[in-house]
């Protein structure tokens, strides 16, 4: 966990205040003289995936029942960090998947699963594909089907400043017929975060 780690934050914490002096500010101002620690603890806390280990996941019996069919997660909610700019990206995830046998994995575990691989610096793509492989494995799945839909400060809040876009990215791990994942295209869904920005950015 976090906590069990003991950091040094001086040589950061000045790193910070460098960065605020270079951006015009003075770092000695009330308003900014604990900002490099609490900067600091964000950037820890949104990066808590790349030094927490992942999440186990626990299995229940159906106890005599054979459940035979598919499994769907919707609308997982995650916060990660994109790794070209350091801003946030805030999304959802639909996880569909088949068991391999009649044992279930307890259902806020998936979203535990979801949410630690989120939370690192990432691309899309990469957490999109990387969870579904992951998955097929912890779930003990035949296969896995993932959609994820998400919105970037990087294009919202700078650059090209469209706070309408949004990225969807699928990925899919395991033994999957083309007809079943074309089912699987048109049937999944995933809702997009809304924030509702000024204009006068």
């Amino acid at each position: 966990m976090v906590d069990e780690y003991v950091y040094d934050y001086s040589e950061i914490e000045e790193d910070i205040r460098n960065l605020l002096r270079f951006l015009g500010e003075d770092p000695k101002r009330p308003g900014l003289r604990e900002t490099p620690r609490r900067f600091v603890n964000a950037l820890l806390e949104l990066t808590r995936g790349l030094r927490e280990p992942a999440p186990e996941v626990k299995f229940f019996p159906m106890e005599g029942v054979e459940y035979v069919g598919r499994i769907s997660i919707n609308d997982i909610r995650f916060t990660s960090i994109c790794e070209h700019h350091l801003l946030p990206i805030i999304g959802t995830a639909t996880v569909i998947y088949e068991p391999l046998n009649s044992e279930v994995p307890g259902l806020s575990k998936v979203a535990r699963y979801v949410k630690w691989l989120a939370a690192r610096p990432t691309l899309q793509e990469r957490f999109t594909s990387k969870l579904a492989d992951d998955l097929r494995i912890k779930l003990n799945a035949k296969y896995v089907y993932v959609k994820v839909c998400a919105l970037h400060m990087c294009a919202m809040i700078r650059g090209v400043k469209d706070e309408d876009m949004y990225m969807v990215t699928e990925s899919w791990s395991g033994n999957i017929d083309e007809a079943q994942l074309e089912e699987l295209r048109r049937a999944t869904h995933c809702k997009v975060p809304k924030i509702i920005l000024t204009k006068d950015y």
